[in-house]
């Protein structure tokens, strides 16, 4: 990998730049209600912004257990969230006068909210998206999420990016190669993985 022919360098959020449960926050959410099917059909209509906040907490709700409440469905959705190690902000700080820095994420106001107090509590930082990027594309605010072409497309034509000057690292195979039919160079960011020691080996800083 050559370092020096990437002007842009675009990052998935979960298991790149924050560690995360998925798997068992999703066990237990769906632990809470009655009916699983309810959780598969308001996520994807979370994520991107189809419905807000309140209306996925109530359609969680009206399929719940008895007693469970709003806040036993937010706290186990938001456990999925671990935190963000100083390790990978320290990599982005030393990255961005180098390169144009990207962020794709997947995600959702309850996280976004979440992610913002970690990052007050715990780093001291109050102004993520703007210390540390040149762009940020949330789905849920974009209008639209991985591997869906429209999303990529989204980020290239606002971000006035090359996708052949620009290497998208992610976690999920499908999402890799979504972004590589349109010209993007990949790297899957494999388990235990940790992306500034690989940056930091392939000579990006």
């Amino acid at each position: 990998m050559i370092s020096k022919k990437y002007k842009n360098l675009l990052f998935d959020f979960g298991k790149v730049i924050i560690d995360i449960d998925d798997t068992g926050a999703i066990e237990r959410v769906k632990a809470l209600l009655k009916n699983e099917s309810a959780f598969e059909e308001a996520l994807p209509k979370y994520e991107i912004g189809k419905i807000g906040t309140d209306i996925f907490i109530n359609k969680l709700l009206s399929q719940a257990k008895p007693k469970v409440q709003a806040l036993d469905v937010i706290q186990a959705w938001n456990s999925m969230l671990i935190g963000i190690p100083a390790s990978r902000l320290k990599m982005l700080e030393e990255l961005k006068p180098k390169y144009n820095l990207y962020l794709l994420s997947n995600t959702n106001e309850l996280h976004i909210e979440w992610i913002h107090r970690h990052l007050r509590k715990d780093h001291d930082v109050d102004d993520f998206e703007k210390r540390y990027w040149h762009g940020v594309y949330y789905s849920y605010l974009v209008g639209e999420r991985k591997p869906n072409p429209p999303i990529f497309q989204y980020f290239i034509n606002h971000a006035g990016i090359i996708p052949e000057q620009t290497l998208f690292m992610d976690d999920t195979e499908e999402h890799l190669y979504a972004a590589s039919q349109l010209g993007f160079d990949t790297h899957l960011v494999r388990e235990k993985e940790e992306i500034d020691k690989f940056l930091k080996k392939e000579g990006f800083y």
